[in-house]
């Protein structure tokens, strides 16, 4: 959409299935208008599921033949819009815009309603503008981890698409998904395969859907299989495991905090930071003193 458009991205994560289906979400924005409407989209089976993150005076989709979509309409902050990538239509932006777009393959709908046993999605729609207090909430921890990209953040990323993927599907899809947890959790081998494979990625870039592979599961179903065996999500493990390294490392005073944050996985000192205080109630540097005479 960025190249059509002709504005930057900013940031942008693409994350694959079991099937390799295809999700992404990217942060686009534009401080100018545009008076001509794009070249037609590829006609692709995938929606575009836009999060405005400011108010959006006017805006106008059309149609293939030309003919107004939508008319002209605005959208609020925080404010929801689904559009169907199925037609080839294009796209007249008449307003500044800040958005965050999440790409939702048509595979990617089939895949979870598959794992579900559920009926396959035919479409995804909301009325538009509709404040979601699920996507926002998701989308501000999504933005927070995309302004400091790096390794420690991948996991939370994949684990975030894939619950708004099931968001999208149950609340815009009409899918019904059986409020029911993975059966049994993880097996024991799948259980030690996951934690070596966490383990062994302490320091480095780890993508969730490889580690799902190994365990011969999908992304989704091996999310919640862990969260019932190990009591919390993958990516919470990771980190904590990622924090207690870190206090190993501490205990050794001449070891800069920086690189005690690249060796446990962080992109940089702040993010490693951040994620000490939300597990260990104080910073690295308290923690470091109060345990120096010990």
């Amino acid at each position: 959409m960025a190249a059509y458009l002709g504005v930057d991205v900013t940031a942008s994560v693409v994350v694959k299935t079991k099937r390799k289906a295809t999700l992404a979400v990217t942060r686009m924005r534009s401080d100018r208008a545009f008076h001509e409407s794009t070249s037609a989209l590829p006609a692709e089976p995938a929606f575009l599921v836009n999060l405005y993150l400011k108010d959006v005076a006017m805006h106008r989709w059309l149609l293939k033949d030309g003919a107004d979509a939508e008319h002209i309409f605005s959208m609020p902050k925080g404010g929801v819009g689904i559009v169907s990538l199925e037609r080839g239509d294009t796209l007249l932006q008449t307003s500044p815009f800040d958005c965050l777009q999440f790409y939702v393959s048509r595979a990617a709908l089939d895949e979870i309603a598959d794992e579900h046993g559920a009926r396959r999605v035919e479409t995804l729609k909301c009325p538009r503008g509709k404040i979601d207090p699920v996507i926002n909430q998701l989308a501000a921890t999504i933005l927070e981890a995309m302004k400091a990209p790096g390794v420690s953040h991948r996991p939370f990323l994949d684990h975030a698409l894939l619950a708004l993927l099931a968001h999208f599907a149950r609340v815009y899809g009409e899918m019904r998904l059986e409020n029911v947890p993975a059966r049994g959790g993880l097996a024991p081998w799948q259980t030690r395969r996951a934690v070596e494979i966490l383990t062994a990625n302490i320091e480095g870039e780890l993508c969730m859907a490889h580690v799902a592979r190994e365990c011969e599961l999908s992304v989704s179903y091996f999310v919640r299989a862990f969260k019932q065996t190990m009591g919390i999500p993958p990516y919470r493990w990771l980190t904590e495991q990622r924090i207690k390294r870190a206090k190993e490392l501490l205990l050794h005073p001449a070891m800069p905090m920086a690189e005690i944050a690249i060796k446990c996985g962080f992109a940089d000192q702040a993010c490693f930071i951040r994620a000490f205080k939300r597990t260990a109630e104080g910073t690295p540097g308290e923690w470091r003193r109060a345990h120096r005479a010990h």
